[in-house]
This record gives C-alpha cells, structure tokens and sequence, in this order.
C-alpha cells in the first residue's frame, strides 16, 4: 500500500510540475506577444505594466500561500516573485489581446464588394462596388479594370451626389451630419492607415477632360434629394416619424462615442509606432462594424431607393450598350430589381468578389 501511494504521489506531482510548465510557457507567449506592442504605444505604458504588476504580487502571492499548503514551504521571497512574474505576463498580455483580436477580423473576416456584370441580352452593365475608404491595392485595381473599360469602349458612370446651392445646405445638415462627407471619409482613412477613393480617380483627370461623354456623375443632385425627402415626408407619416427616432438616437450616439474625431485627437502628435498601432485597431473596428449586420434605416426610400430608381433609368434611357460604373455596394440589388421591374431580361451574368480593407503596403529597401 505503501509503494502504491507513493507512485500515486510521485505521479501526482509530476503532473503538477508538466501542468505548470504549459501554464508559464502560454503566460510567457502571451508576454512575448504583448511586449512589443506595449512598447510600441509608449515605454510608459510598459514601466506603469511593471509597477501595477510589482504592487498586485503582494496580495497575489499572499493569497496564494493561503490557499496551497505546498507553496508556503518555499521562501517569501520567491512566491512573491513568482507572483510578480505571472502577473506582469498575463497583464502584457491582456493589455494586447484587444489589438491582436482587432487585426485578426481584418485578416479573417475581410471586408468584400461585388464586381457584378449585369445583362439583358443587348444592354451591359458592370456594376463595381466600392467603399468610400479602403486599401490601397484595391483602389489600384479598380482603376485598372475602369480604365480596360474605357479602352473597350465603355462609358463609365460614377456615384457622388451633384451639389446644388438649393439642396446643399440641407444635404449637409440631414445626411451629412452637418460636415463635409469628403473630409470625414478623408479623416477616416487617415486614422484607419486607409485611402480615400477620390485620391485615386485623380489619375483620370486628363480622361475626363478630353472626353468627358465617356465620364459621367449618375448620381442625383442633393435639391433632388431634398425634394424627395419633402414629398416622403409630407405623404408618409412613418416615414417622418422613424427619421426622426433615427436622428434622435444618432445624436444620442453622438453624444456618448466620439467616434473617429477621438481617433483623429490620439494621432495628434502620436509617433510612426503608435499610428500604427492606432491604424490597425481602427481597421478592424471599421471591419466589424460596417460587417454587422443592421435593419433597414429610416433615410434608406431617399439614400438608397430613389438614387436607385434614377440609376435605373438613366441606364434604361442611356444609348450606350456597354456601361462601367462605380457605385456603392449597397445600391446592387435594389438598381437590379429596379431593371428587372423595366425588363424581366435582366440579370446577374457574372460576379466576383474583391477585398476592400487591408494592411498598408510598407516596402522599403536600402541601395548599398
């Protein structure tokens, strides 16, 4: 019996000792994953990490003691230290585990927009989605395919609502929550490390000033958009009251995030380091956020279905037999089932997908 209890014993002990072993190996992984990252945002933040852990280890290792008979057989000293060493690697590393989640949707759960051709059987549309900000790589290869389109002689219809000294005041103050939309998204690619999509249809400028009938502003203008919105309002009384509960609880939102205007004040002064850091967290919060998925909005009968209407019948009017445009992603089905509704011909005859957030390209090389 005797020997018995002791292999029992002696078994017990070494799986005590193998279970602590994976226990510190994952505390010191973690530790090393979070180290550079604590670093990085400031070496203040990584001092105040020692300090807090330093200051925990007292009633850590006291608790410690208390609870396991066996630990109070070694010295103060050392369960003090042991204690001080845990806690400062499970602090590095849940201090970092926000970031590395973050990262991890962009890489995961990339963000995509449909590249749609769409046909009746004489009339073809290829409908690009796009994204207001977006990587860099994405942009390229939009205008590379827009400009393959212009070689094949496609006329080429771009989103962005006209303005109009009637409609513009208005715009900016329902729709544009009283800023400028350009800056915003310009603010926002900034702090994401992301690109604003006008930075890169500069490059068709010359185009469009030498042929400017093969490029044109499908949108509406913004006096249009306040006429519809009128005509809504004063014809559909739901329709008033949920923009209404829409607006009040965007400005309650408001209120309580600041949104990107806190991302905008973080990157003031920050180092190259930290903007980094910043960028990657601000990408994966856009990716989760515009990746959820949400009701219908109160604005959509004027944002989305009546845009959508008057893009389906400049294209049904349209001479050209072959269009390329550059639309939000958003608009897709609703300007397919408003052809479909004009012609039960058209449909989807190809799609494919194309990743819109990605990691900034950061090549650099050294010429010796």
């Amino acid at each position: 019996m005797t020997d018995s209890a002791t292999i029992v014993g002696a078994g017990s002990e070494r799986f005590k000792l193998r279970l602590s072993a994976i226990l510190w190996f994952l505390l010191f992984l973690g530790f090393l994953l979070g180290l550079p990252v604590l670093i990085e945002a400031s070496p203040w933040i990584l001092l105040g990490v020692v300090v807090l852990a330093l200051l925990l280890a007292f009633p850590i290792a006291w608790l410690v003691r208390r609870c396991f008979s066996g630990q109070r057989r070694q010295h103060w000293r050392t369960s003090y230290f042991k204690a001080a060493v845990a806690t400062l690697f499970t602090l590095s590393a849940l201090l970092a585990a926000p970031l590395y989640y973050l990262a991890l949707q962009t890489a995961l759960r990339p963000l995509t927009v449909p590249q749609a051709t769409l046909s009746n059987g004489t009339k073809t549309v290829i409908f690009q989605g796009m994204m207001h900000v977006g990587s860099e790589g994405f942009y390229k290869s939009v205008i590379y395919d827009l400009e393959k389109a212009l070689s094949d002689g496609n006329v080429i219809y771009y989103e962005g609502v006209v303005s109009d000294p009637k409609g513009d005041a208005w715009f900016s103050q329902t729709l544009a929550g009283g800023g400028d939309l350009s800056a915003n998204y310009e603010m926002l690619g900034d702090a994401c490390g992301l690109q604003f999509q006008m930075n890169y249809f500069q490059f068709l400028r010359e185009d469009m000033a030498a042929r400017p009938d093969r490029h044109v502003n499908a949108d509406v203008s913004t006096a249009d958009m306040m006429q519809e919105y009128q005509r809504l309002e004063a014809s559909d009384p739901g329709f008033a009251q949920a923009v209404h509960a829409d607006q009040a609880k965007s400005k309650a939102d408001d209120a309580t995030d600041g949104g990107i205007g806190q991302i905008v004040n973080l990157l003031r002064g920050a180092t190259p380091e930290q903007r980094s850091l910043v960028g990657t967290a601000c990408r994966g919060w856009l990716t989760m956020t515009l990746a959820r998925r949400t009701g219908p909005s109160a604005l959509d009968p004027v944002i989305l279905d009546f845009r959508n209407r008057k893009l389906a019948e400049r294209i049904l009017a349209d001479s050209h037999q072959n269009i390329y445009m550059t639309y939000g992603a958003g608009h897709l089905p609703g300007l397919l089932a408003d052809l479909q509704a004009a012609d039960p011909a058209w449909e989807i005859r190809s799609l494919k997908w194309m990743r819109t957030i990605d990691t900034p390209e950061d090549l650099s090389g050294a010429i010796e």
